[in-house]
């Protein structure tokens, strides 16, 4: 471009001064220097300007790629931010479901603890020397105990079990007792058939009873008329004689 210019500035030069006088060829040389260094300018900017395009140009690509980016960014968020609502939604009624299944489940062990302890005053004592450890991890006031309804729940069953356990077998047991009614302990068998009722016998074969489940207790009633045969069928079951025969017992089921 430069040499362009340097060209034409030479035949202009010659024009001038083949026509002209000294101060017209001055004059004219500093238009044309002037429109040279314009012309350079111009030059130069333009050459500056295609430079800042193709960077602008360049700059646009990335910037429409990391936008892009951007705008798939925020749609990635937007669909996990709805998942995530959505699964919230989800965890909160699965959790106010398994608060309320808690709830009710929480009326039915207390219900149970109450049967249970209603039922405990029925039990025998060789039934309640088995249980009186789970009775007594029976809260009194649920707000209170430190008791899991799991470990509530365990309790109870472990109650019902071995009273089902004991209801299905004879049981004997050997303890004192005043069956005289002079005060004097004496040593007596019994025989429990179950929850169902009890029979027994003191070791000379002079005081015999019957005993059934009551609402406070068991309750105990002399059959002292029946003492031979109470012993002779408690002495059969403990396997004390081999002889096998028909034993009428004061039985009474309520």
């Amino acid at each position: 471009m430069k040499k362009i210019l340097l060209q034409v500035s030479l035949l202009l030069m010659c024009a001038m001064i083949a026509n002209g006088s000294v101060e017209e060829i001055a004059i004219t040389q500093k238009k044309i220097d002037k429109w040279i260094e314009t012309r350079q300018i111009i030059s130069e900017e333009r050459a500056s300007w295609l430079g800042d395009k193709a960077m602008l140009e360049t700059s646009e690509g990335i910037l429409g790629d990391e936008l892009a980016a951007l705008n798939r960014a925020v749609e990635l968020l937007s669909e996990s931010s709805t998942m995530a609502d959505i699964e919230r939604e989800n965890l909160q009624a699965e959790r106010e479901e398994i608060e309320g299944s808690n709830e009710m489940l929480a009326v039915k062990v207390r219900t149970l603890e109450v049967a249970v302890q209603e039922l405990s005053a029925r039990f025998p004592s060789p039934l309640l020397v088995k249980v009186t450890p789970l009775l007594q991890n029976i809260p009194e006031d649920v707000s209170r105990t430190k008791n899991t309804l799991g470990q509530r729940l365990l309790t109870v069953l472990g109650v019902l079990s071995q009273a089902d356990k004991f209801n299905g077998t004879l049981t004997l047991q050997t303890n004192a007792r005043d069956v005289s009614g002079t005060g004097v302990q004496e040593r007596v068998t019994t025989l429990y058939w179950g929850l169902a009722f009890a029979v027994y016998v003191d070791d000379a074969g002079k005081f015999a009873g019957m005993g059934l489940p009551g609402p406070e207790g068991w309750e105990w009633s002399t059959r002292n008329e029946s003492a031979s045969d109470v012993r002779r069928f408690i002495a059969t079951y403990s396997g004390e004689t081999d002889r096998l025969d028909f034993v009428n017992i004061p039985v009474e089921i309520r």
